[in-house]
């Protein structure tokens, strides 16, 4: 009887000192499992979105086109002085002006905007009555692709120079004198962008010949 006695005690103690280790196991391993494994939230993260890059004709320089139109050209303009001094040719005078010409995504419409963002001071829209005319000339080693229309007696020349000459220009004559001369600077992306891809619908831009013999 002491003999059994003494197995049943030996018998409890063993269960009590196993019990209670798988009992301190399990509970460790529970507090290891909640620091360890992600919660279900950073679990569901998504990688981040890529965003689409704008257009380079729209991202990187100020623009009078909208939502539904795409922008052929778009320049910073700069009032262009002629001969400042005696050992200077001309010189650039900054504006806030911006020159915009815009053809509708439908190939409907097709529009010259100038002046300060949200501030339009001259808009023009060809039409198939009115469309703009287009003449192609080579002036030295530039050549220049030239879009042009007139507002009353007001004659516009928007001039894309290619080569070392590179950049965008705009002519102003009223009747045969030249009043305005405004030029975006040589530098593409920064000063101008031509969409040079972009086709111009021939019912809305015809070749002609221009009306100041300065500009043939």
């Amino acid at each position: 009887m002491r003999i059994s006695f003494l197995a049943s005690f030996y018998s409890f103690v063993l269960i009590s000192l196993f019990g209670c280790d798988n009992q301190t196991s399990s509970h460790n391993k529970a507090q290891l499992d909640h620091i360890i494994k992600p919660s279900s939230n950073s679990q569901s993260k998504s990688p981040a979105a890529k965003v689409n890059e704008p257009a380079i004709v729209l991202g990187l320089l100020a623009t009078h086109c909208k939502s539904n139109e795409t922008a052929y050209i778009n320049a910073k303009m700069q009032k262009v002085l002629r001969n400042p001094s005696k050992d200077k040719a001309y010189a650039l005078e900054p504006t806030e002006n911006v020159l915009s010409v815009c053809l509708a995504k439908d190939g409907s419409s097709l529009s010259y905007r100038f002046g300060r963002i949200d501030d339009i001071g001259l808009e023009k829209q060809a039409s198939t009555d009115a469309p703009f005319g287009s003449y192609y000339r080579q002036v030295g080693r530039i050549g220049e692709s030239i879009l042009f229309f007139n507002n009353g007696p007001y004659h516009y020349y928007i001039i894309n120079s290619g080569g070392m000459g590179s950049g965008v220009s705009v002519n102003v004559f009223k009747d045969d004198a030249l009043i305005a001369e405004l030029f975006s600077g040589n530098e593409p992306y920064n000063d101008f962008i031509v969409a040079t891809d972009l086709s111009l619908p021939k019912n809305l831009v015809k070749e002609l010949q221009p009306f100041n013999q300065q500009m043939q």
